[in-house]
């Protein structure tokens, strides 16, 4: 019988699985307490996938020779593979138990660990095992994962940069490290080692996707596009990869091709809530609102708490004019939101009466933002004893006159507030006082340039021509998005003849300055940069224009509510308080809305506004 046993285990040793188990099956016929056999034939089970079959092959083993650390430790490996980690655990822990000294069970007791979320057990183990075998490359990969999934990021890059040390060139040491210096913010050196991971094995998915998803984040979208897609040549049916890839394309504004992406990512996982999310978006984005709205609804019966749903929700709502829904959704912007020493003492204003109280009105966001919205504080000083006007310190000298008439009290943000009773935010204004699309106040002008600062430039604006026109095609904090045009893009208004174009955005780029003083029609470009201080200052400016070119930024709301001629250049996907289709504003008479006929169509927009200007 024990020549049988050794043929068959000398088959095993060699690969030839078939032969042994023929030999451990025939020996088990003579003997069936053979502890080798019956251990040895579980042992190949397990190679083969078979793990049920050798769990139970195994156990009959260990039963038999209960003392044999080995025996439990297979056993152990068996269990693990059928997902019964806590009784694995428990036979990792009887081997240890027998052998305190075997290294290998405590490795894979900290794989049990690990795999059980158990973390700071799975690093203990990795120590154990590794006081016993420090040059063991694969318990210092996987003490660093653990370490990693503790947020002990550091120690996690130590214990990685170690393994590869050891093993030069190991790809999964490469992108766990990557993935840990990414948690640190190294996001270049991340990069480094997931490239690094795919040259070792190029086939290695995860290091793909790490690759694609560290490439976005860090803004190098056109380079994680390629990234994404090499991780769903490997793996078409990856979700995250799908994802991945659609907010690459969206954030290089190919949302047409990005659409599909997260429609796919959702047909292969419904349950995938920032999928529905960034479908709503790329829905929003190619104008297609109603189908925003479902991809939104869907994110929000998943995730019924997930604000950033219910805002896209609610801007979607409000660019289709419906305020009654879109306002009390718009108010999630505010979730998140940190809120400053004058705020945070004062209960919210919703809307109820406030006769014989104080109300504290702070603006929350952009210029724009603020010169748009202050119109409702005159409505709301209207309902109250009085109002507390909190706005941004380079608006004040701008906005004082306006206050004054109003007999609201008038502060830079930073400054001590005075006694209040309530607060709300400036944005907020419309859902308290009940506005709805038909009751948007549009009288204009709301706001004049100050006295002082008409003086102050009467007589400065220089040139020849019959018309003056002001110009903005980008804002300060826009360079990147939808809203911003390329300064070369405005060729065709500086060939006009009969204008003199008035700069009116404080921040240019040197490329920009020196485009605009070499430009051939330089004489009839004109700059006034640091003379600008402040917004009273481009208001008096824009009071002696025969009217202004811009995009979304603070110059179009300014004008807007001084009433001077506005073209306002859109993209396809404007902002939601320029609603859909019409060229007209409800926010501002004076505006004539220029929209981009598909995205990215900014010589059309400027060819409609040079015809606008000729007529």
């Amino acid at each position: 019988m024990q020549p049988l046993f050794d043929r068959a285990y000398s088959a095993h040793r060699d690969g030839r699985l078939d032969d042994a188990e023929r030999g451990y099956r025939a020996t088990l016929e003579l003997d069936p307490a053979h502890v080798d056999a019956l251990h040895l034939l579980g042992v190949l089970r397990h190679q083969q996938g078979q793990h049920e079959e050798a769990a139970d092959l195994v156990r009959r083993a260990a039963d038999l020779r209960p003392q044999d650390a080995a025996l439990q430790l297979n056993l152990g490996n068996a269990l693990k593979a059928l997902g019964q980690l806590d009784k694995a655990i428990e036979r990792f822990r009887n081997a240890l138990t027998l052998a305190p000294a075997f290294a290998i069970a405590h490795y894979n007791l900290g794989n049990a660990y690990a795999l059980a979320g158990r973390h700071e057990d799975a690093v203990d183990a990795f120590q154990k095992s590794l006081r016993l075998q420090p040059t063991d490359a694969s318990s210092h990969v996987n003490l660093g994962n653990a370490l990693h999934a503790l947020g002990r990021h550091r120690e996690a890059v130590d214990s990685l940069r170690r393994a590869l040390e050891l093993r030069p060139g190991h790809a999964g040491a490469h992108n766990n490290l990557g993935m840990a210096l990414n948690a640190l913010g190294s996001a270049d050196e991340a990069i480094v080692h997931f490239r690094a991971a795919l040259r070792a094995e190029p086939r290695f998915v995860a290091a793909q996707f790490n690759l694609g998803n560290t490439l976005d984040a860090t803004g190098r979208h056109q380079e994680a596009v390629p990234a994404f897609e090499a991780a769903l040549a490997l793996q078409p049916n990856l979700p995250p990869a799908l994802f991945g890839l659609g907010n690459a394309l969206a954030a290089l504004g190919r949302h047409e091709e990005a659409r599909p992406r997260f429609e796919r990512a959702v047909g292969l996982d419904p349950t995938f809530t920032l999928a529905w999310l960034s479908l709503g978006a790329a829905h929003h984005a190619l104008g297609a609102h109603e189908a925003a709205i479902r991809a939104f609804d869907q994110a929000l019966r998943l995730r019924p708490d997930l604000a950033i749903a219910h805002m896209n929700r609610g801007v979607t709502l409000l660019t289709l004019g419906n305020f009654k829904r879109g306002l009390p959704e718009y108010e999630w912007r505010l979730e998140n939101a940190a809120q400053s020493p004058n705020v945070a003492a004062l209960p919210r204003w919703n809307g109820e009466p406030i006769a014989g109280r104080t109300l504290f009105v702070h603006a929350e966001q952009g210029f724009g933002d603020t010169l748009q919205f202050v119109r409702f504080v005159e409505l709301a000083a209207q309902r109250a004893a009085h109002v507390v006007l909190e706005v941004q310190p380079q608006l004040v000298s701008l906005l004082a006159p306006t206050a004054q008439q109003w007999r609201v009290t008038l502060i830079a943000q930073g400054a001590k507030r005075p006694h209040a009773d309530l607060q709300c935010p400036l944005l907020s204004l419309p859902l308290a006082l009940g506005t709805d699309f038909d009751a948007i106040p549009a009288r204009t002008p709301y706001l004049n340039a100050p006295a002082m600062s008409r003086r102050a430039w009467r007589g400065s604006l220089g040139g020849h021509a019959k018309r003056k026109i002001g110009l903005a095609w980008s804002g300060r904090a826009q360079r990147q998005d939808n809203r911003a045009l390329p300064l070369e893009a405005l060729e065709p208004l500086f060939a006009l003849d009969g204008i003199d174009w008035i700069v009116l955005q404080p921040a240019l780029s040197d490329d920009e300055r020196s485009a605009l003083d070499e430009h051939p029609r330089a004489k009839n470009i004109h700059r006034f940069d640091a003379r600008i201080h402040d917004f009273a200052d481009t208001a008096a400016i824009i009071e002696r224009l025969d009217g202004v070119v811009s995009v979304d930024t603070s110059i179009a709301h300014l004008t807007g509510a001084l009433n001077r001629p506005l073209w306002l250049m859109l993209p396809f996907a404007a902002d939601w308080r320029w609603f859909v289709g019409d060229a007209r504003s409800p926010w501002y008479p004076s505006a004539r809305l220029v929209r981009q006929p598909r995205p990215g169509a900014w010589a059309d927009v400027v060819e409609e506004v040079v015809a606008a200007l000729r007529s």
